[in-house]
């Protein structure tokens, strides 16, 4: 194979690997209702404990516990889930031989027949293979495929197997795995995960080499009619845009891209009575422009739209998706007229307007918005906040954002705190500091405003006035002193006020030392003055 098809080859098939067998296997660690109610009121007693502190994930603790019902009750239904429950304690505490050779081994020779001796096994091949012992851990896995072929840890070690296999970069085992766990492995609740995810890897592993058959076959074990489509066409993007975007591999995304063609039309829904059958053939319309734009062919996606509205007529949706397409390719002009032609006026002057900001043509944009005030009369303010966002956030006009947001705050008195906060910002944004404190202070969403007018005082070097403030807001809002008092730190460092300032961090540290706020504040000290701090006050010069 190319080197290049190689590397496609690994990249799709990595990342498309699921190895969370940690969370597929959590249901072995529990025992039946069934098997509690055998239990004795003593022995349940007694076990409730140790799951609690398990729960709590207080290892040593829940081993001592399990230990302790081991001791007391060995013959009791509940023994061998208290030794596999010891064993994970071992674990999680990394004594992972001990948990192989004196627990999970355990519950094999003393319980050969419970269920525990059946999650036991898997648990040696999976701790195994956290351990890095890769040898003993494929022997153990396959012991338990052998013993339990039909039990769900046979999916689990599969599972699992398929990571070693990603490990060591065996794409031959994987692909034999992956083909087991799509087309062998009865799906259930518990293997419906792992099954769907297999049938996806390998069906991107098979359009990967081009074997288009085989990935539908793949995908077939898992989806089937609209939904089956939809999984194919977005297994397909990937191989047919990394082989197109590769001028010695493009015939391979060609090819790839008209097998898929080929194989939607032919699924194209014939029933189109009723508006939900109409809009799943279109559907499949759609999945064929996607597939010619993936593989760089335009001018078949061009005329796949005009078949579309030819079959189904002219709307907004597909003149949205054919205008989305044009954005995409940088042809502006074209998706513009487009937009046009869309019977929402509205809709189609706002995305203009879009298409003119993205081009940073800010004045037609402008005029896009305008055009939609005369038009949506219930709503006009909603374009002069357009307006007045394309000037100061993308155009940096401010003066210009002003003017716009101080109409707003004539004419629309419902939100006239939004229309304060966004002069202010427009004011403060343009470096005009002494106007924006003014609008920040007629606004009531403390202490946002406060934070905003003391980083202005800061600005204009009116570092008493910040003080003030960063204070108010410790008196007034309990959550934000630890930064209030901080910024009161860099506040009097920027003042030359340096011992103040050092006492400030310090008290950071003294009122603070779980927020993150202390941390930072400690990091300066040791950084900027040289001063090591503990969190929580004490103190040491060096």
């Amino acid at each position: 194979m190319h080197r290049t098809g190689r590397l496609l080859l690994i990249a799709a098939v990595v990342l498309g690997t699921t190895l969370s067998s940690q969370a597929t296997a959590a249901r072995l660690d529990e025992m039946s209702l069934d098997r509690w109610k055998k239990l004795r009121e003593v022995e349940r007693y007694q076990l409730k404990i140790a799951e609690k502190y398990y729960g709590e994930k207080k290892w040593k603790v829940a081993l001592a516990e399990y230990e302790k019902y081991l001791t007391l009750y060995e013959d009791s239904e509940a023994a061998p889930y208290s030794q596999l429950k010891w064993s994970l304690c071992q674990r999680q505490l990394r004594k992972l031989n001990t948990a192989i050779k004196e627990g999970f081994q355990s519950v094999l020779d003393y319980w050969p027949e419970s269920p525990e001796a059946t999650a036991s096994m898997y648990y040696i091949g999976q701790t195994y293979k956290n351990m890095g012992e890769i040898r003993r851990a494929k022997k153990a896995y396959k012991e338990v495929l052998t013993t339990y072929p039909d039990h769900v840890v046979s999916v689990y070690a599969i599972n699992d197997l398929i990571a070693i296999a990603t490990t060591l970069k065996d794409t031959k085992t994987r692909v034999e795995l992956w083909k087991k766990l799509a087309f062998d492995i009865k799906r259930t609740r518990e293997t419906a995960t792992i099954c769907r995810d297999a049938s996806k890897n390998l069906a991107s592993y098979h359009f990967y080499m081009v074997a288009f058959d085989d990935g539908v076959k793949a995908l077939e074990t898992t989806w089937k009619d609209q939904s089956l489509a939809n999984q194919v066409v977005a297994h397909l993007h990937s191989p047919v845009r990394a082989f197109s975007g590769d001028q010695k591999q493009q015939a391979k995304g060609v090819k790839l891209s008209d097998l898929g063609v080929a194989w939607v039309r032919q699924n194209v829904p014939a029933e189109r009575q009723t508006d939900q059958q109409k809009a799943a053939a279109r559907q499949h319309y759609y999945w064929i422009t996607d597939l010619y734009e993936s593989s760089g062919r335009d001018k078949s996606v061009e005329a796949t739209y005009a078949e579309i509205q030819k079959v189904f007529g002219s709307d907004d949706d597909v003149l949205g998706r054919l205008a989305g397409f044009y954005r995409r390719k940088g042809r502006y002009d074209e998706a513009r007229a487009v937009y046009a032609r869309f019977t929402n006026k509205i809709e189609g002057n706002s995305q203009v307007a879009t298409t003119y900001r993205d081009q940073k043509k800010y004045e037609p944009c402008v005029m896009a918005y305008r055009r939609n005030v005369p038009l949506d009369a219930e709503n006009p303010h909603r374009w002069h906040a357009a307006i007045a966002y394309t000037y100061h956030h993308y155009a940096r006009q401010y003066d210009k954002a002003i003017a716009v947001y101080q109409e707003l705050l004539k004419a629309d008195a419902e939100n006239t705190q939004t229309w304060l906060w966004n002069i202010a910002t427009a004011y403060r944004d343009s470096g005009k500091c002494k106007e924006a404190i003014g609008f920040y202070r007629q606004c009531t969403n403390f202490p946002s405003n406060y934070t905003e007018m003391a980083m202005c005082h800061r600005r204009l070097k009116q570092y008493k006035e910040a003080v003030i403030l960063y204070n108010q807001i410790i008196g007034g809002a309990p959550n934000s002193a630890p930064w209030a008092l901080l910024q009161i730190g860099y506040t009097r460092e920027s003042a030359g006020q340096k011992e103040q300032a050092i006492k400030t961090f310090q008290q950071v540290c003294k009122r603070f030392p779980k927020k993150s706020e202390a941390s930072r504040a400690h990091a300066h000290l040791q950084n900027k003055y040289k001063i090591s701090v503990t969190l929580g006050g004490s103190k040491k010069d060096n």
